[in-house]
């Protein structure tokens, strides 16, 4: 595992509309493997592994993480924010961390905000400063993008800790794979997506099936269940007992055909799969299968401990795992299986 990558994506820092650091990394990879780069209207990143007049392949993750963004500055030069995406209210409070200024400088602060029964209100962020003059004077201003302050980490027992790991997992294997097939003789045309803004809507995923029609969508994405050290029945994610494989959340039920062909290719790699439902939220995946006349489409991904806050867990063997498994469907993906997995007749 290429940790200093995994590290890189982790402590970019990338709200919604505003992920050059992220994409930076995705377009050098490319260029690395002499790929073609494309771009929707709202800068996501769309990279052809290779040409061929098989079935469009579409596997996408998101760059976008949640964080927060400048509104106001107070006379007393309290830097008033706004969350950008679901942060957890406890993630709200006395955090560190740091605003990226329009002419990039990194500016460390931090987080705080006013407890009120279960919510924190009235979000602001504390550099030092004692005037707005103070403020301004740092660079800081009206629209400047806050992001947890968060380096990442190796644990003991191969996992790892850091900032954004929703969605930078999925970032990190989309690279991993253009590494390992940006030579292989695919029987399909495999697109790499990192799609902008998910978290506040699940736009990148419109805007790039638009743009792509595909024929078949696979969206790495990643959750943690509420109580980390669960390991009952109910928690299908648990880190260090392999990839998810989404069944349904509130915006996308997987094809039960799609779903089963999975499994089946995960099985002889003695890759285990654990089955999961999403009770609240949604992925990319909500917006790509209704795009054109629908388009097959499954979530899957490494699992977390933690998420939407300072930083989450995750174990390498579960990103290894998922790597092996989108290699192998990206390998058995061809005119004849999509013609199968698309035919309702059967």
């Amino acid at each position: 595992m290429d940790r200093e990558l995994l590290r890189a994506l982790s402590e970019a820092d990338a709200i919604a509309a505003s992920e050059q650091e992220v994409r930076n990394i995705l377009i050098n990879e490319a260029h690395k493997y002499n790929k073609d780069v494309q771009f929707d209207g709202l800068g996501s990143v769309l990279i052809r592994v290779n040409q061929h007049n098989g079935p469009r392949v579409m596997v996408c993750a998101h760059m976008d993480e949640v964080g927060f963004i400048v509104r106001s500055i107070s006379h007393e030069g309290a830097i008033d924010v706004l969350p950008i995406g679901n942060v957890r209210m406890m993630a709200r409070t006395l955090q560190p961390v740091r605003i990226t200024t329009r002419d990039g400088q990194k500016i460390p602060g931090l987080l705080d905000g006013e407890v009120k029964g279960d919510a924190v209100e009235n979000l602001r962020v504390d550099i030092g400063a004692a005037s707005a003059e103070e403020v301004l004077a740092a660079g800081i201003d009206a629209g400047d993008r806050v992001t947890f302050d968060t380096p990442f980490h190796s644990l003991p027992h191969n996992r790892m800790m850091g900032k954004a790991f929703d969605d930078r997992l999925g970032c990190y294997l989309l690279l991993t794979l253009l590494r390992e097939l940006h030579k292989a003789p695919l029987e399909c045309e495999l697109w790499l997506v990192a799609s902008s803004s998910e978290e506040v809507g699940l736009r990148g995923g419109q805007t790039t099936a638009r743009t792509l029609n595909p024929d078949i969508a696979l969206v790495l994405d990643t959750a943690c269940w509420s109580k980390n050290f669960d390991y009952g029945s109910a928690n299908h994610r648990q880190i260090g007992a392999g990839p998810m494989l989404v069944l349904c959340d509130k915006t996308l039920i997987a094809p039960p055909k799609l779903t089963a062909f999975i499994e089946k290719v995960a099985r002889p790699l003695g890759i285990p799969l654990q089955k999961d439902m999403f009770s609240n939220g949604g992925t990319d995946g909500g917006a790509i299968h209704l795009s054109g006349t629908g388009v097959p489409t499954v979530v899957l991904g490494p699992p977390t401990r933690h998420g939407h806050c300072a930083a989450s867990i995750a174990d390498e063997k579960d990103i290894d795992q998922t790597h092996q498994l989108l290699v192998a469907l990206a390998a058995c993906l061809n005119r004849e299986t999509v013609a199968h997995l698309t035919d309702f007749r059967c």
